[in-house]
Protein backbone atom coordinates (compact mmCIF):
# COMPACT_ATOMS: atom_id res chain seq x y z
CA UNK A 1 0.00 0.00 0.00
CA UNK A 2 1.14 3.39 -0.42
CA UNK A 3 1.73 5.92 2.31
CA UNK A 4 0.23 9.88 1.63
CA UNK A 5 1.42 12.26 4.83
CA UNK A 6 -0.77 14.92 5.76
CA UNK A 7 0.54 17.76 7.56
CA UNK A 8 -2.46 19.01 9.92
CA UNK A 9 -2.80 15.90 11.40
CA UNK A 10 0.19 14.33 12.61
CA UNK A 11 0.95 10.62 11.91
CA UNK A 12 1.04 9.31 8.47
CA UNK A 13 -2.25 8.27 7.29
CA UNK A 14 -2.15 5.12 4.93
CA UNK A 15 -4.62 4.47 1.64
CA UNK A 16 -5.30 1.54 0.16
CA UNK A 17 -4.05 0.44 -3.00
CA UNK A 18 -7.50 -0.32 -3.93
CA UNK A 19 -8.45 3.47 -2.87
CA UNK A 20 -5.26 4.85 -4.64
CA UNK A 21 -6.08 3.20 -8.29
CA UNK A 22 -9.82 4.69 -7.66
CA UNK A 23 -8.14 8.51 -7.36
CA UNK A 24 -6.15 7.78 -10.07
CA UNK A 25 -8.80 6.71 -12.36
CA UNK A 26 -10.89 9.60 -11.17
CA UNK A 27 -7.74 11.76 -12.11
CA UNK A 28 -7.25 10.64 -15.75
CA UNK A 29 -11.37 10.71 -15.83
CA UNK A 30 -11.65 14.16 -15.02
CA UNK A 31 -8.55 14.90 -18.13
CA UNK A 32 -10.20 12.55 -20.34
CA UNK A 33 -13.03 14.33 -19.76
CA UNK A 34 -12.26 17.87 -19.94
CA UNK A 35 -10.44 17.09 -23.19
CA UNK A 36 -13.78 15.49 -24.61
CA UNK A 37 -15.75 18.69 -23.46
CA UNK A 38 -13.01 20.55 -24.96
CA UNK A 39 -13.53 18.83 -28.63
CA UNK A 40 -17.22 19.06 -28.17
CA UNK A 41 -17.30 22.43 -27.99
CA UNK A 42 -14.99 22.67 -30.70
CA UNK A 43 -16.96 20.68 -32.89
CA UNK A 44 -20.41 22.93 -31.61
CA UNK A 45 -18.75 26.18 -32.53
CA UNK A 46 -17.60 25.16 -35.96
CA UNK A 47 -20.84 24.02 -36.36
CA UNK A 48 -22.51 27.06 -35.33
CA UNK A 49 -19.90 29.01 -37.56
CA UNK A 50 -20.92 26.81 -40.61
CA UNK A 51 -24.67 27.57 -40.22
CA UNK A 52 -24.14 31.52 -39.49
CA UNK A 53 -22.07 31.69 -42.94
CA UNK A 54 -24.40 29.42 -45.09
CA UNK A 55 -27.17 31.82 -43.54
CA UNK A 56 -25.01 34.59 -44.66
CA UNK A 57 -24.49 33.30 -48.14
CA UNK A 58 -28.38 32.20 -48.21
CA UNK A 59 -29.76 35.68 -47.75
CA UNK A 60 -27.30 37.38 -50.17
CA UNK A 61 -28.17 34.79 -53.12
CA UNK A 62 -31.47 35.58 -52.27
CA UNK A 63 -30.98 39.50 -51.94
CA UNK A 64 -28.81 39.12 -55.45
CA UNK A 65 -31.33 37.34 -56.67
CA UNK A 66 -34.43 39.40 -55.91
CA UNK A 67 -32.44 42.57 -57.48
CA UNK A 68 -32.02 40.82 -60.49
CA UNK A 69 -35.14 40.09 -61.34
CA UNK A 70 -36.80 43.37 -60.31
CA UNK A 71 -37.29 45.40 -63.42
CA UNK A 72 -36.94 48.90 -61.48
CA UNK A 73 -36.63 52.11 -63.62
CA UNK A 74 -33.37 54.24 -64.27
CA UNK A 75 -33.09 56.86 -61.07
CA UNK A 76 -30.23 59.42 -62.85
CA UNK A 77 -28.62 61.47 -60.15
CA UNK A 78 -29.66 64.80 -61.83
CA UNK A 79 -32.67 66.28 -63.55
CA UNK A 80 -33.54 68.00 -66.94
CA UNK A 81 -31.17 67.89 -69.58
CA UNK A 82 -27.98 66.63 -67.21
CA UNK A 83 -30.42 63.54 -66.17
CA UNK A 84 -31.53 63.19 -69.66
CA UNK A 85 -27.86 62.74 -70.88
CA UNK A 86 -27.28 59.44 -68.43
CA UNK A 87 -30.87 58.53 -69.06
CA UNK A 88 -29.40 57.90 -72.57
CA UNK A 89 -26.46 56.29 -71.25
CA UNK A 90 -27.91 53.70 -69.47
CA UNK A 91 -30.59 53.01 -71.76
CA UNK A 92 -29.06 52.98 -75.28
CA UNK A 93 -26.42 49.75 -74.24
CA UNK A 94 -29.58 47.45 -73.88
CA UNK A 95 -30.34 47.64 -77.31
CA UNK A 96 -28.08 45.93 -79.54
CA UNK A 97 -27.79 44.70 -83.29
CA UNK A 98 -27.25 41.08 -84.27
CA UNK A 99 -23.29 41.53 -84.18
CA UNK A 100 -24.14 42.36 -80.29
CA UNK A 101 -22.94 46.31 -81.42
CA UNK A 102 -25.43 49.21 -79.96
CA UNK A 103 -28.35 49.74 -82.36
CA UNK A 104 -27.97 53.42 -82.39
CA UNK A 105 -26.11 56.03 -80.38
CA UNK A 106 -28.87 58.73 -78.36
CA UNK A 107 -28.16 61.64 -76.76
CA UNK A 108 -30.26 63.21 -73.92
CA UNK A 109 -30.72 67.35 -74.65
CA UNK A 110 -33.33 70.05 -74.77
CA UNK A 111 -35.42 70.10 -77.59
CA UNK A 112 -33.72 71.55 -80.11
CA UNK A 113 -33.24 71.67 -84.14
CA UNK A 114 -29.61 72.15 -85.61
CA UNK A 115 -29.47 74.03 -81.86
CA UNK A 116 -32.16 76.26 -82.62
CA UNK A 117 -34.75 75.59 -79.55
CA UNK A 118 -37.70 74.14 -80.11
CA UNK A 119 -40.89 75.69 -78.45
CA UNK A 120 -43.94 74.35 -80.25
CA UNK A 121 -44.56 71.95 -82.89
CA UNK A 122 -47.62 72.12 -85.69
CA UNK A 123 -49.47 69.09 -86.14
CA UNK A 124 -51.31 68.50 -89.66
CA UNK A 125 -54.90 66.67 -88.84
CA UNK A 126 -54.40 63.70 -91.64
CA UNK A 127 -57.56 65.20 -93.17
CA UNK A 128 -55.86 68.81 -93.34
CA UNK A 129 -53.10 70.80 -95.37
CA UNK A 130 -50.63 72.97 -94.26
CA UNK A 131 -50.67 75.76 -93.59
CA UNK A 132 -54.63 75.30 -92.82
CA UNK A 133 -56.41 73.64 -89.66
CA UNK A 134 -53.18 72.91 -88.03
CA UNK A 135 -52.93 72.21 -84.51
CA UNK A 136 -50.76 73.74 -82.37
CA UNK A 137 -48.21 71.56 -79.84
CA UNK A 138 -46.33 73.39 -76.70
CA UNK A 139 -43.49 71.58 -76.09
CA UNK A 140 -43.07 73.70 -72.39
CA UNK A 141 -40.41 71.80 -70.14
CA UNK A 142 -39.51 69.10 -72.74
CA UNK A 143 -36.58 66.79 -73.17
CA UNK A 144 -35.58 65.27 -76.40
CA UNK A 145 -33.53 62.37 -77.45
CA UNK A 146 -31.75 62.24 -81.05
CA UNK A 147 -30.98 58.49 -82.60
CA UNK A 148 -28.10 58.15 -84.63
CA UNK A 149 -27.44 55.52 -87.05
CA UNK A 150 -23.99 53.98 -87.95
CA UNK A 151 -24.74 55.14 -91.67
CA UNK A 152 -24.09 58.52 -93.19
CA UNK A 153 -26.18 61.46 -91.85
CA UNK A 154 -27.09 59.31 -88.68
CA UNK A 155 -29.30 57.13 -91.16
CA UNK A 156 -30.30 53.62 -90.12
CA UNK A 157 -28.35 50.78 -91.73
CA UNK A 158 -30.96 48.00 -93.93
CA UNK A 159 -30.90 45.77 -90.67
CA UNK A 160 -32.08 48.44 -88.24
CA UNK A 161 -34.42 49.70 -91.23
CA UNK A 162 -36.18 46.21 -90.63
CA UNK A 163 -39.22 45.62 -89.35
CA UNK A 164 -37.77 43.74 -86.41
CA UNK A 165 -35.29 46.71 -85.78
CA UNK A 166 -37.94 49.67 -86.35
CA UNK A 167 -39.53 48.01 -84.10
CA UNK A 168 -36.69 47.53 -81.50
CA UNK A 169 -36.53 51.66 -82.27
CA UNK A 170 -39.80 52.32 -80.89
CA UNK A 171 -39.02 50.35 -77.75
CA UNK A 172 -35.90 51.92 -76.98
CA UNK A 173 -38.21 55.33 -77.39
CA UNK A 174 -41.29 54.57 -74.82
CA UNK A 175 -38.59 53.44 -72.50
CA UNK A 176 -36.55 56.24 -72.73
CA UNK A 177 -40.21 58.74 -72.33
CA UNK A 178 -40.98 56.05 -69.62
CA UNK A 179 -37.78 56.65 -67.57
CA UNK A 180 -37.68 60.87 -68.19
CA UNK A 181 -40.82 60.73 -67.03
CA UNK A 182 -40.84 58.55 -63.76
CA UNK A 183 -37.07 60.20 -62.62
CA UNK A 184 -38.40 64.44 -63.40
CA UNK A 185 -41.74 64.79 -62.57
CA UNK A 186 -41.75 68.40 -64.09
CA UNK A 187 -41.21 67.15 -67.77
CA UNK A 188 -44.32 67.73 -69.76
CA UNK A 189 -42.88 66.23 -73.11
CA UNK A 190 -40.65 63.79 -74.20
CA UNK A 191 -39.61 64.01 -78.25
CA UNK A 192 -37.49 60.82 -79.56
CA UNK A 193 -36.18 61.03 -83.15
CA UNK A 194 -35.83 58.49 -85.10
CA UNK A 195 -32.51 57.53 -87.11
CA UNK A 196 -33.71 58.05 -90.61
CA UNK A 197 -35.69 55.24 -92.27
CA UNK A 198 -36.14 54.63 -95.61
CA UNK A 199 -35.17 58.49 -95.84
CA UNK A 200 -38.12 59.53 -93.91
CA UNK A 201 -37.12 61.13 -90.86
CA UNK A 202 -39.76 60.16 -87.80
CA UNK A 203 -40.18 61.62 -84.10
CA UNK A 204 -42.10 59.51 -81.46
CA UNK A 205 -43.83 62.62 -79.12
CA UNK A 206 -45.79 62.12 -75.88
CA UNK A 207 -47.04 64.04 -73.76
CA UNK A 208 -47.04 62.98 -69.71
CA UNK A 209 -50.63 62.51 -70.48
CA UNK A 210 -50.07 59.57 -72.73
CA UNK A 211 -48.72 57.41 -70.16
CA UNK A 212 -50.09 58.56 -67.08
CA UNK A 213 -51.63 55.33 -66.56
CA UNK A 214 -48.11 53.36 -66.63
CA UNK A 215 -45.92 55.87 -64.60
CA UNK A 216 -47.06 54.75 -60.99
CA UNK A 217 -45.70 51.23 -62.18
CA UNK A 218 -42.75 49.39 -62.66
CA UNK A 219 -41.11 49.17 -66.09
CA UNK A 220 -42.28 45.72 -66.27
CA UNK A 221 -45.68 46.19 -66.40
CA UNK A 222 -45.41 47.93 -69.38
CA UNK A 223 -42.13 46.31 -71.00
CA UNK A 224 -41.48 42.75 -69.40
CA UNK A 225 -39.26 41.97 -71.94
CA UNK A 226 -35.68 41.80 -70.28
CA UNK A 227 -32.95 43.30 -71.91
CA UNK A 228 -30.46 43.41 -73.25
CA UNK A 229 -32.58 43.47 -76.81
CA UNK A 230 -31.92 42.48 -80.42
CA UNK A 231 -33.91 42.55 -83.35
CA UNK A 232 -36.50 39.51 -83.35
CA UNK A 233 -36.40 39.61 -79.33
CA UNK A 234 -39.42 40.74 -79.00
CA UNK A 235 -42.62 38.61 -78.24
CA UNK A 236 -45.74 39.44 -80.19
CA UNK A 237 -47.91 40.50 -77.21
CA UNK A 238 -44.78 42.69 -76.22
CA UNK A 239 -45.08 43.90 -79.66
CA UNK A 240 -48.80 44.30 -79.90
CA UNK A 241 -48.98 46.65 -76.80
CA UNK A 242 -45.64 49.08 -78.25
CA UNK A 243 -48.28 49.71 -81.43
CA UNK A 244 -51.17 50.55 -79.05
CA UNK A 245 -49.73 52.93 -77.20
CA UNK A 246 -47.41 54.54 -79.64
CA UNK A 247 -51.18 54.97 -81.83
CA UNK A 248 -50.88 58.65 -82.51
CA UNK A 249 -47.54 59.12 -81.08
CA UNK A 250 -45.68 58.86 -83.89
CA UNK A 251 -44.95 61.45 -87.09
CA UNK A 252 -42.94 62.24 -90.15
CA UNK A 253 -41.34 65.80 -89.53
CA UNK A 254 -39.70 68.83 -91.14
CA UNK A 255 -38.53 71.70 -89.68
CA UNK A 256 -39.03 75.24 -90.61
CA UNK A 257 -39.13 78.79 -89.37
CA UNK A 258 -42.12 81.23 -88.49
CA UNK A 259 -42.48 84.46 -89.56
CA UNK A 260 -41.48 84.94 -86.09
CA UNK A 261 -37.93 83.97 -86.73
CA UNK A 262 -38.38 80.84 -84.67
CA UNK A 263 -37.77 77.00 -85.77
CA UNK A 264 -40.76 74.72 -85.85
CA UNK A 265 -41.30 71.03 -86.63
CA UNK A 266 -44.05 70.67 -89.06
CA UNK A 267 -45.60 67.02 -88.02
CA UNK A 268 -47.62 64.51 -90.13
CA UNK A 269 -49.25 61.76 -88.32
CA UNK A 270 -48.25 58.30 -89.33
CA UNK A 271 -50.81 54.97 -89.40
Amino acid sequence: MAEVVSEEHGPPKRVSTAEETFFRHRQREMVVNQRRFGLAYLVLAVGVGVAVGLAIVLIGRGTSHSATTTNTVFRPSQSGELGAKQIARHVAPQYRAADGTPLVSVVGERPNYQLNPLQYYFIRPRDAQYPNDTKLFTVGNGIMYSMCGSEANCAAPAAVASRNGALLLKREALELSFDTFKADSSVQTVTTLLPSLRQTPLAIIFKRSDLSRWLGKPLSNLLPEKGPLSPGKINQAEADRIDTIEAGAIFQYAADQGSDGNVYLKLDPVG
